[in-house]
């Protein structure tokens, strides 16, 4: 989608319409291939004793900025269904059903459908809260975990399943004071954005050649006709609008004896008035 606005001359393109290159394709390929560490999985207590290994929503959609970019991918709510709500002995049972779609930056995604449960609550918006957030993370989750190993995919295999546990986890501090966020703002991003900022203005008063070429008007002054210039404007319009009407035989005789007229009445004129000038001097002599 290109556009050409006056001075700008830029080119839009809508997010799903960004082609990866070889090198991220391939970076990105090679990233989802790998299986997640012990460090990213956790267990949960289900049904009958078993434990079930899970990922944590914050974890997917860390790993999804970081293998996509924070930019780089999105998620939407395409549908969401209230299955049941019981109230049993004054607490609330919810179901809800999710429909999740996950889009990269070049039009690529997977959809999948999540469920979240609420039991046992006295609240029933509290129950509708919890039951929809839990069916739109788990949605989440499985439609991330369509794109690789790295994403989730690989906890559905049992094989890696039973060899993850026997790996210890690496421990980690849970806070560094080094790497948290400590003040209101950030200098290196109020410097990217007043630099991104400035080059954006200087390159709106640069027109290049080919739109110079395509409009001139956005560099031609254009110029206000004055009086005179609008004056013949308006006759050079009429003249072009007016028919020209050619005189016939008459209209011509008319006009030659109209001149020959006035030809006689101008000299007979001049002779009165000679005569008078003769008659009027022996008159001034005489006083």
């Amino acid at each position: 989608m290109e556009r050409r606005d006056g001075n700008q001359h830029q080119t839009n393109m809508c997010f799903g319409m960004y082609q990866y290159t070889a090198e991220e394709h391939q970076a990105i390929q090679k990233a989802l291939r790998q299986r997640l560490g012990p460090e990213y999985i956790s267990t949960r207590q289900a049904g009958g004793g078993q434990k079930v290994c899970y990922i944590e929503g914050h974890k997917v959609i860390s790993l999804a900025n970081e293998m996509f970019g924070y930019n780089g991918w999105s998620h939407s709510i395409s549908q969401q269904n209230v299955d049941f709500v019981d109230l049993i002995n004054g607490k609330f049972y919810v179901g809800v059903s999710a429909f999740v779609k996950v889009q990269l930056k070049d039009g690529s995604y997977h959809e999948d459908v999540g469920y979240g449960v609420s039991e046992g609550l006295k609240s029933k918006a509290l129950s509708l809260e919890k039951a929809r957030k839990e069916a739109v993370t788990d949605g989440l989750k499985r439609a991330l975990k369509c794109f690789g190993n790295a994403l989730g995919n690989c906890i559905f295999n049992k094989e890696y399943l039973m060899a993850i546990n026997k790996i210890p986890k690496q421990v980690h501090s849970p806070l560094d004071p080094d790497n948290m966020k400590r003040k209101d703002k950030e200098p290196s991003v109020e410097r990217a954005r007043y630099d991104s900022l400035a080059r954006r203005n200087c390159s709106s008063f640069s027109i290049p050649a080919e739109a110079a070429a395509e409009n001139p008007s956005t560099v031609l002054p254009v110029v206000q006709p004055g009086p005179a210039t609008q004056a013949e404007a308006v006759a050079q319009n009429l003249s072009s609008v007016l028919p020209v009407v050619q005189p016939g035989p008459a209209a011509q005789q008319n006009a030659t004896d109209s001149r020959s007229l006035l030809t006689s009445m101008t000299a007979h004129t001049g002779n009165i008035s000679a005569q008078q000038e003769c008659e009027n001097k022996p008159r001034n002599i005489s006083r």
